[in-house]
């Protein structure tokens, strides 16, 4: 898997990180490191999007075998390496989806219900049930707009770098899944 993306110089990488990939390149027992930083966000973001731990932590091991196999090809492009790794994550986990015949599924909390629906200004006194049925009707990448944003709480600039698009590009498709929650709401 190869990953680039354009971006200006002025995006810096965490020099204790980047010692660690440069370590990683040179030898591969040094990705310790990276995989203990990284393990379990990428373990939640697998979590987040089907039903089992134990499919989740198969999926998380597939993203750190390949993020390993290809260390030496990982080249710093303006991406944290966290990034990375979640585009890696995304790519395992609906592959692992598709091989398994199963569906995506979105895992939230009452409460992070209750956010989202305040935050987007949907009356709550529709309930989630309503919510949950709107979120449904989403297509896969609106859908996961609204759960990086919502239920994982990423910034834009984060969610961009993963769905390899820009910041402003992110906003302006979240922005647009709102709308369109919003008028199904009325």
């Amino acid at each position: 898997m190869s990953i680039t993306q354009h971006i200006p110089p002025q995006a810096k990488v965490d020099s204790l990180e980047e010692s660690w990939i440069k370590s990683a390149q040179q030898d591969l027992s040094a990705f310790e490191k990276l995989y203990d930083a990284n393990y379990e966000a990428i373990f939640r973001y697998a979590y987040q999007r089907m039903d089992s731990k134990d499919d989740a932590a198969d999926v998380t091991a597939q993203v750190f075998l390949k993020a390993m196999t290809n260390i030496k090809k990982y080249k710093f492009m303006g991406l944290k390496f966290s990034s990375w790794l979640y585009r890696i994550a995304k790519s395992e986990t609906y592959q692992f989806l598709k091989n398994k015949s199963k569906s995506p599924t979105i895992n939230v909390e009452t409460e992070s219900l209750a956010n989202m629906a305040q935050d987007i200004d949907v009356p709550i006194a529709l309930g989630n049930e309503e919510l949950i049925a709107a979120l449904s009707e989403l297509n896969d990448q609106e859908l996961e707009l609204v759960e990086m944003r919502y239920f994982e709480q990423r910034n834009f600039k984060e969610i961009g770098e993963i769905l390899d698009m820009t910041e402003n590009n992110s906003k302006v498709k979240t922005h647009r899944v709102i709308k369109k929650l919003q008028n199904k709401q009325k």
